[in-house]
């Protein structure tokens, strides 16, 4: 079997930056059956990364080296790479033009440096960067008789993804072992201890009659990925396995009195899910935020077309705008806070007089780190949705920083609308 290496370049990668790259790459080499043996992460220093290179091309067959594309001075790897194998950099017109088709179309003037990311390595097969400037590099030396292919793959995900998909993943279906498939069922506002919990039938059974399935519980802000990865010889037998495992698990679900857990299958979002719910049922919705500033409204207009069925938002931050805008009352406020029921629903009902939307949600609460009470510490949230019949409101307890706070609360929100959409439709 072929082994594999990644080399991941750029400082930033060593601090604060995640490595999308090098997840994205691992997953899509595990659906042709390969798996990677070796992964580095290397700072934009060229000795380190010569000798990791060195290393690399010694152990593995194939290489993907990632970043270090750019045109400036900390952008070392296509320089290394020739030097490494003793080759020199040869400028490519055709590369040069696109880069400088590029700027144009933008309006912009073409930086002098730009010309660096038109030399590629002599004897290189331009992969061609139709999202951004520097080009990708397929390179074919060999070493001890053996054949080693080193991918240069530019740094950007937007880049380097649909690079992959288009020059580097169908040359490498000659190396498939097996096929691989998952499927990743999403969950909101259930801990990933209880879903372990409620899967672990499944999980358990298939663990003793399969080696062939994998099964991973990925947690994000109180929303949790259950991802199922099934593989096998028999493409046909691998959906089949993958199509009853999901069922199982819907049914665990069911049985625990979790009907409606699982809000989507895949990529989808929270927001794309109450977007075909409204859509479906042609309602309209309309939102009054204070703590979350705007982020429920900004992640429901992420998706297109929610101007069919998106009215509006407003954040009335303050306990002015929250009196003036959507006329909660000031005794109201007094007696009972801002973050309170009554505050919520009286929110709705303003924002439902004021446009008329079929349903309407409000989020009033303290996303820290600072204003917390004993009654009300950092992290309570209330909130409300209303269908022009019923208020249906509730208070959270997140935890984390102001931002993860802000998020969850976006999220549940989007959550109980959902769940209110599904119960309505049952009706």
């Amino acid at each position: 079997m072929i082994k594999i290496s990644i080399i991941s370049t750029g400082s930033e990668l060593l601090k604060e930056k995640p490595n999308t790259n090098l997840f994205y790459l691992t997953k899509k080499l595990a659906t042709l059956g390969l798996k990677v043996n070796f992964c580095s992460t290397v700072p934009d220093n060229k000795e380190i990364l010569y000798q990791v290179l060195d290393y690399h091309i010694d152990k593995s067959d194939i290489i993907f080296v990632t970043g270090g594309l750019g045109p400036t001075l900390d952008d070392i790897t296509v320089e290394t790479v020739a030097k490494l194998l003793n080759k020199k950099l040869v400028f490519v017109r055709e590369v040069y033009e696109n880069i400088v088709r590029q700027f144009i179309e933008k309006n912009q003037e073409v930086p002098k440096l730009a010309e660096r990311q038109a030399y590629v390595v002599e004897g290189a097969e331009i992969l061609f960067n139709k999202v951004g400037h520097a080009p990708g590099q397929k390179i074919i030396v060999s070493k001890d008789k053996q054949q080693k292919t080193i991918y240069i793959l530019p740094g950007p995900p937007r880049e380097l993804q649909p690079m992959f998909e288009e020059y580097i993943l169908p040359s490498l279906t000659k190396f498939q072992t097996k096929i691989t498939k998952e499927e990743t069922l999403r969950v909101c506002n259930i801990p990933e201890s209880k879903i372990e919990e409620i899967i672990k039938p499944v999980v358990e059974i298939e663990k003793k009659y399969s080696s062939n399935i994998e099964f991973s519980i990925l947690p994000h802000l109180n929303i949790v990925d259950i991802q199922i990865t099934v593989s096998g010889e028999d493409e046909l037998k691998v959906e089949e396995e993958l199509k009853l495992v999901k069922k199982e698990i819907y049914e665990c679900f069911f049985s625990a009195g979790y009907k409606n857990a699982i809000f989507a299958e895949g990529k989808i979002l929270l927001e794309q899910t109450i977007g075909l719910l409204l859509g479906k049922h042609k309602k309209t919705l309309a939102v009054a935020e204070s703590c979350t500033g705007g982020l429920l409204a900004h992640k429901i207009t992420n998706i297109p077309g929610s101007s069919f069925y998106f009215l509006g938002g407003m954040v009335a931050y303050s306990n002015v705008l929250k009196m003036k805008l959507l006329g909660v009352k000031k005794e109201t406020l007094d007696t009972y806070g801002a973050v309170s029921e009554q505050t919520v629903k009286e929110m709705c009902v303003g924002l439902k007089n004021l446009t008329g939307a079929d349903y309407c949600i409000s989020i009033s609460g303290i996303a820290g780190p600072t204003g917390g009470t004993k009654e009300k510490p950092v992290g309570t949230v209330w909130i409300c949705v209303y269908d022009g019949f019923n208020f249906y409101p509730s208070c959270f307890r997140f935890l984390g920083s102001r931002l993860e706070i802000k998020e969850q609360a976006a999220n549940t929100a989007m959550d109980i609308l959902r769940q209110i959409l599904i119960k309505n439709e049952l009706k």
